[in-house]
């Protein structure tokens, strides 16, 4: 590898490259790269001269450079920008065209977190952690991968149990943590995940229009905005008989109307019914647009009002969609790369926009047109996390589970 990034930097005037089996490929048409938060793998999408394909079908002497590797689906690679890596991973797929005696290649593949996405977290049968924490039980699924993880914020107490179904996949497994923890997970797109919050670390440079916006595309929906925000739930709490009198109270809204419980033939029963009430209002929808769901548990009226509170964050953030495209994929007077997951200063008087916003995701370009950084921007609470209430494990087995380590190191 590193003679591959020597020959890169010093003999290629291109400023992307693949590395697949020792040998760089910077002859290609084309070139795309991709990272974004609701898509935890990052991609990339390549059109190129296969040189080695060429000389082999057609004639050794049809191309003057030394021979290349043929690119092959499943090989590992690396994307180099600028001679630095960005994204490793393995290629999905080769399409090979043969139109009009025009020969054309195009190669996709994902990055290493990839195969956290596709493959499953308990292969061997159903898993039960004791004591682990998010960083812990992440670090532990990926481990056979070969892949690392590491965390920027504090990850949270310890989960005194936590089970993995047999056919839970490795990436929802270890979302589930997360959710519960209030973390948000990425990927550093060339050796593992990172367990963060969102908008963590700030752009290299602002944005504005009249400056370094080439071009723009903005949606603002409300179509899942609403006036209000209901979390409700119900729990039972011993120590008071609960009869026909009994009634539902509200621990949020005292102002509610009692409402009387159906009929109970036991009036020695010792139960009494409480519904948690969360209620949020966005003072931007003035219409009346009530949304209502449940709490994931029983909980208390913190949690409840904590849910309500942050549907409301997020579907703010969530209801505005812009892309921004911008020159180059640096920025900065530390010429640094754009990334997704960072708060960036927008200043668009055509949008009506002058605020802090999130880059959720990016795509590098290279083409005829130019080296372009293409910049999806979301609301800053788009990605807002809070810590979940756990929902109650479904093992698909009676008896206790045992714990299993990696069967591979990978």
């Amino acid at each position: 590898m590193s003679a591959a990034l020597n020959s890169f930097s010093a003999a290629s005037s291109r400023r992307v490259g693949l590395v697949v089996g020792g040998h760089v490929f910077d002859r290609w048409s084309e070139v795309e790269i991709d990272r974004d938060l609701r898509n935890i793998a990052g991609g990339f999408t390549m059109q190129y001269v296969d040189s080695g394909r060429i000389a082999q079908a057609v004639s050794p002497d049809l191309d003057r450079l030394p021979p290349f590797e043929i690119i092959q689906a499943g090989m590992a690679y690396t994307v180099l920008l600028d001679g630095e890596p960005v994204q490793r991973g393995w290629i999905d797929e080769v399409e090979l065209k043969d139109e009009a005696e025009e020969l054309s290649a195009t190669v996709t593949g994902r990055d290493v977190c990839g195969d956290l996405v596709d493959c499953a977290a308990a292969p061997n049968g159903p898993v039960e952690w004791h004591g682990l924490n998010a960083l812990q039980i992440a670090q532990a699924i990926c481990a056979p991968f070969g892949l690392s993880v590491r965390a920027e914020v504090d990850v949270g107490p310890a989960f005194p149990v936590f089970g993995i179904q047999l056919d839970e996949n490795c990436m929802p497994a270890i979302e589930r943590a997360c959710r519960q923890r209030g973390l948000l997970m990425v990927s550093d797109g060339v050796s593992g995940l990172i367990l963060t919050v969102g908008g963590n670390t700030r752009a290299p440079a602002a944005l504005a229009r009249g400056g370094n916006i080439q071009a723009s595309d903005y949606t603002n929906s409300w179509a899942e905005r609403y006036s209000d925000y209901y979390v409700k739930g119900q729990t039972g709490t011993g120590g008071q008989r609960a009869g026909k009198n009994c009634a539902i109270t509200s621990a949020t809204d005292p102002s509610s109307a009692p409402a009387p419980l159906p009929d109970v033939s036991d009036d020695t029963a010792e139960a009494s019914t409480i519904v948690m009430t969360g209620h949020a209002i966005d003072p931007q929808v003035t219409r009346y647009r009530p949304n209502v769901r449940g709490v994931a548990t029983q909980s208390g009226s913190a949690s409840a009002q904590a849910q309500a509170e942050w549907a409301l964050r997020v579907a703010r953030g969530m209801g505005e969609t812009l892309n921004y495209t911008v020159q180059d994929w640096r920025a900065g007077a530390a010429n640094a790369l754009w990334l997704a997951n960072q708060i960036v200063a927008v200043s668009d008087a055509y949008l009506d926009i002058n605020r802090d916003m999130l880059i959720s995701g990016v795509k590098y370009r290279m083409s005829e047109a130019g080296i372009t950084t293409v910049l999806r921007i979301a609301g800053r609470t788009a990605f807002d996390r809070i810590d979940e209430p756990a929902k109650g494990p479904k093992f698909l087995f009676k008896k206790s589970p045992r714990s299993f380590g990696p069967t591979r190191t990978g």
